[in-house]
């Protein structure tokens, strides 16, 4: 999306609407500088990029993304365990979520093998990971993690937050870890 129809698309909102975008950084950079009578705006954090959204200063007062993660100050040690294994293995850190969620998983997986013993059942497997995930101190980007039978994903909240300041990064919560 160029600029121009970013600011067409926004040109007829009023201040009462709130308006949901699915904007890949790219187009968050594109939005316009001053967002006029533009509305209370929702940007899904994942495909804005978090904290690391381009979004034009004048925005971040307005803007709340949806953050599925806990907030960069808050998982900061949890993902520290991870960071520390990469640095004294020499592995590049290229993403960190992505490679601190690999190290979780896989993590998870070791302590659980370990605790079968020579049981190697799928069934059993499953069982002992569904079992040992909420007792985890190590949970990455994650503040909670929990499995119950026929569950597909083991964090289902999230953050709707805030840029602090009109520069920077820092992220504030507009509200308390949120499950559906």
């Amino acid at each position: 999306a160029s600029e121009s129809a970013l600011t067409e698309a926004l040109a007829g909102s009023t201040e009462q609407e709130r308006i949901v975008l699915w904007l890949r950084p790219s187009d968050v950079a594109r939005l316009p500088a001053e967002p006029g009578l533009a509305p209370i705006v929702y940007l899904s954090g994942l495909m804005a990029g978090l904290e690391s959204a381009p979004l034009p200063l004048a925005w971040r007062s307005r803007t709340y993304l949806a953050y599925p993660f806990d907030l960069p100050q808050a998982r900061q040690v949890r993902v520290d365990f991870a960071l520390g294994w990469f640095a004294l293995r020499k592995i590049p850190v290229v993403s960190v979520q992505v490679q601190a969620d690999t190290y979780l998983a896989c993590g998870l997986l070791s302590e659980t093998l370990n605790h079968m013993v020579d049981t190697f059942v799928r069934d059993f497997l499953i069982e002992r990971v569904e079992s040992q995930l909420e007792h985890r101190i190590v949970t990455g980007y994650y503040p909670r993690l929990a499995l119950a039978n026929g569950q597909h994903f083991a964090s289902k909240g999230g953050h709707l937050v805030q840029f602090s300041e009109t520069a920077g990064l820092r992220l504030v919560s507009a509200h308390n870890w949120i499950v559906p």
